[in-house]
Order: C-alpha cells, then structure tokens, then sequence
C-alpha cells in the first residue's frame, strides 16, 4: 500500500497540519536547546577553569610564604628545589620544622596530653 502524497494527517484530531513542517518545527527546536546547552557547558567550563587557575596561584603564594622558614632552620633544600615541590609537600616539611622547633614546654604539654 503506498503513501497517498495528498493525504496531510492520518488522524482526524491533528486538523490536517502539515507534518514536514512539524519534523522542520521539532529539528530547529532540538537544534536550538542543543546549542543553548552547550554555550552554557562552556560557560561554566570556563568558570571552573578561572576557578582552578585562582586556587592554583593562591596555593603558589601560600607556598612562596613557607620557604623562607624552611630555609632559615633546614638548609638541606634549596629554594628552587622547594619551589618545584608541590604545596603539600613544602607544607609537610614545613609542620615537621615547626614541630622540631617547639620550646620544651610545649613538647611536654604534648607529650602529656597525647597531641599529635
């Protein structure tokens, strides 16, 4: 059975709208939040990056800061050497200086109350 080309609807309900220009209607519709939905993915994907970005140069600050302390009672390491560590690790060596470097009565406080 072929398709009569005349016929614009099957059921009586639809009021014999045209349905190519329905598929047209749906395809610059989907097009259309396509497009939205990804300016907005990359909106905030440039957003998180900036965010990163900030975060990392906060942490490069908060490093530059520990440095000189760990130079001034450690002078195993040099400063380039500490600058191409990542910040957790300048800031592990860090609290281990400062825990050495305690006066005795804080070390017995410790020591006494179990503080790690």
């Amino acid at each position: 059975m072929a398709i009569d080309p005349k016929i614009l609807s099957i059921d009586s309900d639809d009021d014999n709208e045209d349905y190519k220009a329905f598929d047209e209607y749906l395809t610059e519709d989907t097009n259309r939040k396509k497009n939205k939905t990804l300016s907005e993915i990359e909106q905030m994907g440039d957003q998180y990056l900036k965010e990163i970005d900030r975060k990392k140069k906060d942490r490069e600050l908060k490093q530059i800061k520990l440095i000189p302390y760990i130079l001034k009672y450690k002078n195993v390491y040099s400063k380039e050497e500490l600058l191409s560590y990542g910040f957790e690790d300048v800031k592990q060596i860090y609290d281990e200086i400062r825990a050495k470097n305690r006066p005795r009565i804080v070390k017995f406080f410790y020591f006494l109350f179990n503080i790690e």
